[in-house]
């Protein structure tokens, strides 16, 4: 999220962003939690971009991360020793209108869909004035960011407040839920917030269909780790004990990758798309193969199998493969 703060003065720091998103092809879950601190007790805007209106909003829990963690490094261990073993709606005027507002534990959440730049930065100044901020110049990144989301049609805007202290603290995760035909992040606008100097980890668990095109996530300026080169699959019960939502989301089981970066947030300055032909779902023989290529006894033969079969298809040498098993 784009952090601003009022007075200018006071330095904000945000040190961490832990991010699940969940796409089904044409609904899309985040839940997202952030680590942030200022130099002084003061209140903070929080921007999100969204691609449609939030059809709910609500307050999650860390547990979430925590799970999907446990879960997913119970998986990498399974495939590691497979490897060494071998087996509302109001309208507030034309330019602007607002969707949602609600207090949900410490976030006051309002979401507002943009029709006109001008209208919307005007409103912003007043907004920030009705929520205790201090009248101040709209930066000209800002405007610049909105008018580039805009320009890619993305017009929702979830403004959450919520306060600060000098003590570090993790802001309690908010799930979204929304239309979309494309997996998607907000990262630009974190970038060219006042946090987009702070230097923060970044963690980031897809979750989709297949497996993301991890070209389309390092574009990104994301690090892919886990996931990418081998399937971590989700079943219904871990997608539950994950987040109710998530279980809610797929009718077959998909699969999970990580991705991580650690450095200033304003090298993140590109959203995160992807769309359906960046995402490879794995099929029968792909999952025959990626089994018997993790064993030891795959791994071995495989020079032999080489030398009798010189270049042929994978195919035949995954047939000899499971014929020597």
């Amino acid at each position: 999220m784009g952090m601003y703060i009022v007075p200018r003065e006071v330095h904000l720091d945000e040190s961490g962003q832990n991010a699940i998103i969940a796409w089904n092809g044409n609904e899309e879950v985040i839940i997202l939690s952030t680590d942030v601190k200022s130099s002084e007790s003061a209140i903070v805007l929080r921007i999100l971009t969204l691609p449609s209106n939030p059809t709910k909003v609500e307050e999650g829990s860390f547990d979430s991360f925590t799970k999907l963690i446990e879960i997913i490094n119970k998986k990498v261990r399974a495939i590691r020793e497979r490897e060494m073993y071998g087996v509302l709606g109001k309208v507030e005027a034309p330019g602007v209108e607002i969707t949602f507002h609600e207090k949900i534990g410490a976030h006051d959440i309002t979401i507002v869909k943009v029709n006109d730049l001008d209208y919307f930065i005007d409103w912003v100044k007043d907004f920030t004035v009705s929520k205790g901020f201090e009248y101040s110049e709209i930066p000209s990144e800002f405007k610049n960011t909105i008018s580039s989301y805009l320009g890619r049609n993305l017009r929702y805007f979830v403004f959450d407040v919520i306060e600060t202290s000098e003590t570090k603290q993790t802001v309690n995760p908010l799930v979204y839920r929304f239309k979309s035909d494309f997996l998607y992040y907000p990262l630009e606008i974190t970038a060219f917030s006042d946090v987009g100097l702070s230097y923060a980890h970044v963690n980031i668990f897809l979750i989709a269909k297949g497996t993301v095109n991890k070209t389309i996530v390092a574009n990104a300026g994301l690090w892919p780790r886990t996931g990418f080169d081998y399937t971590i699959e989700l079943n219904k019960k871990e997608l539950e004990e994950v987040s109710p939502e998530l279980g809610a989301l797929f009718k077959s089981d998909p699969l999970v990758m990580n991705a991580y970066y650690y450095g200033s947030l304003n090298r993140l300055n590109r959203d995160l798309v992807v769309y359906e032909q960046d995402i490879h779902i794995p099929t029968f023989f792909d999952k025959i193969s990626q089994s018997i290529s993790a064993s030891l006894v795959f791994r071995y033969s495989s020079g032999m199998w080489d030398e009798i079969t010189g270049y042929a298809p994978i195919w035949i040498k995954i047939l000899l493969a499971i014929i020597w098993l």
